[in-house]
């Protein structure tokens, strides 16, 4: 429909209560001419203060809403939207975009919408959603110009977003008996029954069902990522790749039975090994239990509040954290120039998990390598070396997810890192649990807490609120959020893959849900084994002190499967 935006409204002449046919022309003649003077005066400065330029300058403000002057300087709409179509990334949010050309508080750029804060010759704009594109001029009419108002975009409901729209495999894709035989890397699959990949699957519980056919893709031990197959990596090592298949999501209930209520553990109990010990190395059997505190059987100061949000109770609690609270807790560090990049945790003496955007995210230009980042474990200070507690080790392995989706949703933000020389455990360096099928069914659950670890490193998080820098660990404790409350706070698509957490407008405690470093653990204490268990991954946020708004997660336990496989280079059927 064309439009001529004028900035005045119709309405404005009927208050004046004359006749529209005697003040028509008068009126269209003071329009034009007000709308001219707009482009000198609407700084407030280059005319005189008289009363028709004081008149012409309520015009342009009363217009900078539906459309813009000269270059949009003083633009105050609500438009969020870009030329192209694209959805604004909010000013203060760094996710998509890192803003560092601009100091948005200060400027007072509100939410998402379109604003011209460097003069652009090209009128408002904004950081667009799309990581593959980082700024754009936006939507916004011209004042006087006749413009071709765009066909709006479908309105398209929340919950619509999570419709199936394309061909996907239900369930784990056990069941697909395609003829795919390429992966996700672009590798060919190896045939099932060649020696070296016999080798690997020997002794190990594999479905009965799944017929392992030439290469083909297959998903023989119910792996949530789907089907797979074993390929030669860099060097000729044997290695597993995904292959490129959707898969449809599915709530977890799905995966995992109902609890018959007799589950009970204590400290001495012998867990049952998960990983390879030759591949992970120690820490399976003392994970999760503090030298200081469980050890001892000692509670830090604030735990129980974790635990009584299990009961439905709420206890106020306090920020810092006690000195070896979280032994698991890494920094990951940047080895030029020297600067903290992320958090991570510990989960063996020989391995590191962090989020895959801390290594890779082109937005960001990160694409790290061994030689860049080294980790620093056992500290509780954000700055000064702690020396007799302090371990500083270099890596020589990083592993991404394969399907890590950075150019969408951060889907999959997981990276496992492996140092080069094992690790000794310490009072202030122990490793963390990683969740089992009973942990994820018994404690991922809306309402319960949740703790996030972290120095507060704001120059690599997701906010650019300029809060002092903390000089030791922090610790926040977060409620997990309903999934259909998650999916409708953003118009980014979440998957099942990740969860969401942190305090809802109307709850008496606050909390920023972004506090911590990404790639730094979400925890929860077990109630019946009393050991600690990292159930997540910091990944990202947008505007996470707004209301509404909350701190995503990666979902640690629908990726223990991809974890197991890279790192023992083999499977196993068992979740248990």
């Amino acid at each position: 429909m064309l439009q001529v935006f004028s900035g005045l409204q119709a309405q404005s002449y009927s208050r004046m209560g004359a006749k529209p046919a005697t003040l028509l022309l008068s009126l269209l003649l003071g329009q034009v001419l007000q709308l001219a003077l707009c482009h000198n005066v609407c700084e407030g400065t280059k005319l005189s203060r008289t009363p028709p330029n004081i008149n012409s300058l309520r015009v342009c403000v009363q217009t900078e809403g539906d459309c813009y002057i000269n270059i949009g300087e003083n633009y105050g709409g609500t438009v969020s939207v870009t030329k192209s179509g694209k959805s604004c990334q909010y000013w203060k949010s760094n996710f998509p975009h890192r803003i560092h050309e601009l100091n948005v508080t200060q400027l007072k750029l509100p939410e998402n919408f379109c604003r011209n804060p460097d003069k652009s010759i090209e009128g408002p704009w904004c950081f667009t959603r799309d990581p593959t594109v980082r700024r754009e001029s936006c939507r916004v009419p011209k004042c006087g110009e006749t413009v071709v108002a765009p066909p709006r975009p479908p309105t398209v409901k929340p919950e619509e977003r999570y419709l199936k729209t394309e061909v996907c495999l239900d369930g784990n894709g056990e069941t697909y008996t395609g003829d795919l035989s390429v992966t996700l890397g672009g590798r060919t699959c190896l045939q099932w029954t060649a020696a070296e990949v016999q080798a690997l699957t020997k002794g190990k519980e594999l479905l009965p069902q799944v017929q392992l056919v030439k290469n083909h893709c297959r998903n023989p031990d119910g792996d949530m990522e789907g089907p797979w197959c074993y390929v030669k990596g860099a060097g000729g090592n044997i290695t597993i790749d995904y292959c490129d298949l959707e898969m449809c999501d599915a709530p977890l209930d799905k995966f995992v039975e109902e609890s018959d209520g007799r589950e009970r553990a204590t400290l001495g109990d012998k867990r049952k090994a998960f990983f390879n010990l030759r591949s992970f190395g120690n820490g399976e059997q003392e994970c999760g239990v503090r030298p200081l505190f469980e050890k001892i059987n000692k509670e830090d100061k604030n735990e129980k509040e974790l635990l009584m949000s299990y009961s439905g109770t709420r206890i106020v609690g306090g920020e810092e954290a006690e000195v070896a609270s979280a032994p698991w807790q890494v920094m990951l560090y940047k080895r030029s120039p020297q600067e903290l990049l992320c958090g991570a945790s510990l989960i063996s003496d020989e391995w590191i998990l962090t989020a895959a955007h801390c290594i890779l995210y082109p937005p960001w230009n990160k694409n790290f390598t061994i030689n860049d980042i080294i980790v620093r474990l056992g500290k509780h200070s954000r700055t000064k070396y702690e020396r007799g507690t302090e371990k500083i080790v270099a890596i020589d392995e990083i592993i991404v997810h394969p399907k890590y989706n950075w150019k969408e949703n951060l889907n999959r933000d997981i990276a496992l890192l492996h140092m080069k020389k094992p690790v000794t455990f310490t009072t202030e360096i122990h490793p963390v649990c990683l969740p089992t099928k009973n942990i994820a069914k018994n404690l991922m659950f809306a309402g319960y807490k949740g703790r996030v670890t972290g120095w507060g490193n704001l120059r690599e998080s997701w906010t650019s609120n300029p809060t002092n820098l903390p000089s030791v660990l922090q610790q926040i404790h977060l409620p997990i959020v309903d999934q259909s409350m998650c999916r409708n706070s953003t118009s980014v698509i979440i998957t099942d893959n990740m969860f969401c957490a942190g305090y809802q407008p109307d709850d008496t405690k606050r909390g920023d849900a972004c506090e911590g470093d990404s790639g730094g653990p979400f925890v929860m204490k077990s109630p019946t084994d009393k050991r600690w268990y990292q159930t997540g991954i910091v990944s990202w946020g947008e505007g996470c002190d707004r209301d509404g708004k909350y701190g995503f997660y990666t979902h640690l336990f629908r990726m223990r499967r991809w974890m197991k496989k890279v790192i023992d280079k083999t499977g196993s059927a068992d979740e248990e």
